[in-house]
């Protein structure tokens, strides 16, 4: 009504009115300087580490399929040039969903055997009610392993080793061995609640153990990325851990006790955490239930 009213008073003046100001769009990925050479672009989809050197330019994870071209801007921005390898820390589509554009541009796709196993076949994400196509061929992996690997390339060594029955069955830990950082994928959502991929293998109990693994190398000044949220450090990733085992812990007891999913949501175990994790897309309650049925699974 108020821009009826306006347009009617420049007409009456016998004036033209001001063309209407179209929006800044806001820029998908924002980009973070990490070490010299590395960098982090944050965006709604997972975080994407951009590593650059006289050997290439190396990508952790490559978010959501739409924003693609956005990321490729962002990338050249740090690097002109094309992509050498992408690294996926695991199957999901926000994180692998620039490895289409990518591999048909000729970069080299890597990632764990379970991921590419997974990817190869329509996938279903109970909790989000999310079906998954297979990917296409130029999407898939084309360098797999079991256990472990390392990239040896602009002066530093790039460690990828899986950790098990984590947040899926195919998750990998990315250390940047020099420069002491490291990218955990979805093993930390930096910020919130986590979400634990039961129907790919995922556990509570696994997202713990490798989380406990990375502590257990990291120092005071090691540079933890995660999959989701703000880059972080060893204290704050710790803090995370210690949230995840008491939540679990609260919820076990609450199961052993004999009481319903129902009731244990409503003793709302999640509470003392709420203010530091609970403003996510995965709220306390979806937590707590996702936890519960990881618990209960086989019962």
């Amino acid at each position: 009504m108020t821009a009826c009213l306006t347009l009617l008073s420049f007409a009456a003046a016998g004036q033209v009115p001001p063309a209407p100001v179209a929006a800044e769009p806001k820029p998908a990925f924002k980009i973070h300087t990490v070490r010299p050479g590395l960098h982090v672009l944050a965006s709604a989809g997972g975080n994407v580490a951009v590593w650059t050197g006289p050997d290439g330019i190396v990508v952790v994870d490559d978010s959501r399929a739409p924003l693609t071209p956005q990321l490729l801007e962002a990338i050249a921005k740090i690097e002109p040039g094309p992509v050498r390898f992408v690294v996926n820390t695991h199957w999901h589509p926000d994180h692998t969903g620039g490895n289409e554009t990518l591999g048909r541009a000729g970069s080299v796709v890597v990632a764990h055997d379970n991921a590419r196993a997974r990817m190869s076949e329509p996938q279903v994400v109970r909790e989000y009610d999310l079906k998954v196509p297979a990917a296409p061929k130029a999407a898939l992996p084309v360098v797999t392993f079991a256990d472990s690997v390392a990239l040896h390339l602009n002066g530093d060594n790039l460690q990828l080793a899986h950790v098990d029955a984590a947040h899926t069955d195919g998750d990998l830990v990315v250390w940047w061995e020099l420069a002491n950082v490291v990218h955990v994928g979805d093993l930390y959502y930096n910020g919130s609640y986590p979400f634990i991929d039961l129907g790919s293998g995922g556990s509570l109990a696994g997202v713990v153990a490798a989380i406990e693994l990375v502590l257990e190398r990291a120092d005071a000044k090691t540079v933890v990325i995660p999959g989701h949220g703000p880059v972080a450090n060893r204290a704050e990733f710790s803090a995370y851990r210690d949230m995840l085992v008491a939540v679990g812990r609260r919820v076990r007891e609450g199961i052993e006790a004999g009481r319903s999913e129902e009731e244990i949501v409503a003793s709302r175990p999640t509470a003392d955490y709420d203010e530091r994790f609970g403003k996510g897309s995965m709220t306390a309650d979806r937590f707590v239930r996702n936890v519960y049925a990881d618990l209960t699974a086989g019962r």
